[in-house]
């Protein structure tokens, strides 16, 4: 690090100057207060000595120089923070190297080409690119706003207006302005819109390109370059920051027009990926200002394999990624253009899913067929596997009734998944005959879905041997009402082990009982499966029974067809269901 950069723009940067822009100062003696720019306070606690050039807030306690102050408030790290702050003061860094770092020719090169392109779009030559943009409802303000431009179809005429400026090729060819074939330079973006892309210290770095008309790739972009990385780059994240950080949220898109339509609809934490290809990097970045990133692709796109494997990349950066499910064939474009756009996509974002959960979602298909089944599960649960134990156990109850397992069995594959990749070696899992995956279109036809307080009932016996070897089978089938229920009910309680009869139903290609149970299990964790879980579950049943037994009974009355025996247990029914309720 240069001491004599940092010590220069100590000198050349005013603190009580620089805070002030954004945070409104008083003098307070020899000192300057107002409200603290890094907590909620209504009095003013946050102090700027202009005699020791720091700052302090004794409400939250932070404080430190302008430096600190810089990467607090912007979420920068030390060396964007140095290079901001360089620029402001116009001091000229050295690189660990030796030699300058960012080139003000590639810069100046940059700016002169998005000036061009600014004015392209307003002039006669962008007719068809204004025209375009009012398609998709961007105005000329908006389109100002967002720094969008035009370049026209013409293979020199950039190129001739930077010589025109005076600015070398190899500055133009460096930042990527200009391709080059056969010892001839060209303009590398021709008839298309131009997305200026800047980084996180709002420093033009990249381009991007949308062909309106004629053959050719849809998007280009800048070349990597000393200014650009797309791995360490997010379209708009140096607009959404500050929105962002308030609302505790960003909101992740694929392309450009989604994260400015985004943008106008009021999601002014909003940031494209530059593609689906996510990166640790960009993980980061999204990091500094909050933990929660709510990704939002159409739904082509969300479902790929390769998507998704990227989306875990940046759960297991420590981001707690969430898929905003959007209606099939739509990308955030057309939802928030549409009629009540903005509300329906506040919807959408309320029902957003965590990563694991979506996942089930796009493998649905492939977890309904036994021959696809066993690779979709073990792809989910080697995923969540990667995840840190402590995310991967936030989710796993919700995972394990996905697929149909119950929670020990979801653990041991969760423990052996991590145990192969901890090994280095083959990555898989066991795929025991006893994991039975269910899902409503398994359900045959014409055949409803069982009862959740007799699947529970099931899942009880079967998981308490004590209760097995207790409880009245008479009693069991007297508070059971499907025909199935009781045929599994009948076999936990024959003496039978519990293995033997997983083994005996997989040979019989009968996975009814095993999606029954794990139907119960789900409906016991969804009540706390609480201690007294089987009282909870009898009770549940027995009212259910009389509530059953009632309506009969009620039916009969109504047609004068009940006998005095049943007026009888129809009245002490009629009591005892009054005083259940009050």
């Amino acid at each position: 690090m240069d001491q004599d950069a940092v010590r220069t723009i100590k000198d050349r940067i005013d603190i009580v100057e620089l805070i002030g822009e954004s945070v409104q100062l008083r003098r307070a003696g020899r000192s300057f207060r107002g409200l603290c720019p890094f907590h909620s306070e209504k009095t003013p606690s946050f102090f700027v000595s202009s005699e020791r050039q720091t700052y302090h807030c004794f409400g939250c306690g932070r404080g430190g120089d302008l430096f600190s102050f810089v990467m607090e408030r912007e979420g920068m790290t030390f060396p964007e923070a140095l290079a901001m702050l360089a620029d402001r003061a116009g001091v000229t860094l050295e690189r660990f190297d030796g030699r300058p770092g960012r080139s003000k020719g590639v810069a100046g090169a940059m700016e002169a080409a998005l000036a061009f392109f600014r004015r392209s779009l307003t002039g006669p030559e962008g007719e068809s690119a204004r025209k375009y943009l009012d398609r998709r409802g961007i105005g000329s303000a908006d389109a100002a706003a967002f720094e969008m431009g035009w370049a026209p179809a013409s293979w020199d005429m950039l190129r001739r207006e930077l010589e025109a400026r005076g600015i070398p090729a190899g500055d133009a060819m460096a930042a990527g302005l200009l391709a080059g074939s056969g010892g001839r330079t060209y303009d590398r973006f021709r008839g298309r819109i131009i997305f200026s892309i800047r980084d996180i210290q709002g420093r033009l770095v990249a381009f991007g390109g949308r062909l309106v008309d004629g053959e050719g790739a849809k998007y280009i972009n800048s070349p990597e370059s000393e200014l650009y990385s797309k791995r360490k780059t997010l379209y708009l994240l140096n607009a959404a920051r500050s929105s962002i950080r308030e609302k505790g949220r960003s909101i992740l898109v694929e392309g450009y027009m989604d994260a400015i339509k985004l943008h106008m609809a009021g999601f002014s934490e909003t940031v494209a990926s530059l593609g689906t290809a996510l990166a640790e990097e960009q993980a980061d970045l999204l990091k500094r200002f909050a933990d929660q990133c709510l990704i939002c692709y159409d739904s082509d796109t969300a479902g790929q394999e390769a998507t998704i494997r990227e989306m875990y990349t940046l759960q297991k950066s420590g981001l707690d990624i969430r898929v905003v499910v959007l209606p099939e064939g739509k990308d955030p474009d057309d939802v928030v253009s549409g009629n009540e756009g903005q509300d329906r996509f506040l919807g959408l974002i309320g029902r957003a899913e965590p990563l694991p959960l979506f996942h089930i979602r796009a493998k649905s298909e492939a977890l309904s067929d036994e021959t696809r089944r066993t690779a979709a599960r073990r792809e989910i649960i080697e995923s969540l596997a990667e995840l840190p134990p402590l995310e991967a156990n936030r989710h796993i109850s919700q995972v394990a009734q996905g697929l149909g397992l119950l929670l020990p069995e979801m653990v041991d594959l969760l423990r052996s998944a991590r145990r192969s990749a901890g090994r280095g070696g083959k990555k898989g899992i066991s795929g025991p005959e006893s994991v039975y995956i269910y899902g409503e279109r398994d359900i045959p036809r014409g055949v409803k879905p069982s009862d959740p307080w007799e699947a529970a009932l099931c899942y009880l016996l079967w998981t308490d041997e004590r209760k097995r070897a207790k409880v009245e089978p008479a009693y069991v089938l007297s508070l059971l009402s499907e025909e199935g229920t009781k045929a599994v009910a009948l076999s936990i309680l024959s003496g039978d082990g519990t293995g033997e009869l997983r083994a005996r139903w997989a040979k019989a290609g009968d996975d009814y009982p095993m999606r029954l149970i794990s139907t119960g299990w789900g409906h016991c964790v969804r009540n706390g499966e609480r201690e007294d879980m089987w009282d909870i579950v009898l009770s549940a049943l027995e009212s259910k029974r009389s509530k059953d037994r009632f309506d009969a009974l009620t039916e009969k009355h109504a047609r004068g067809k009940a006998s005095p025996e049943e007026m009888k247990e129809y009245f002490e029914l009629a009591r005892k269901l009054k005083r259940r309720d009050r």
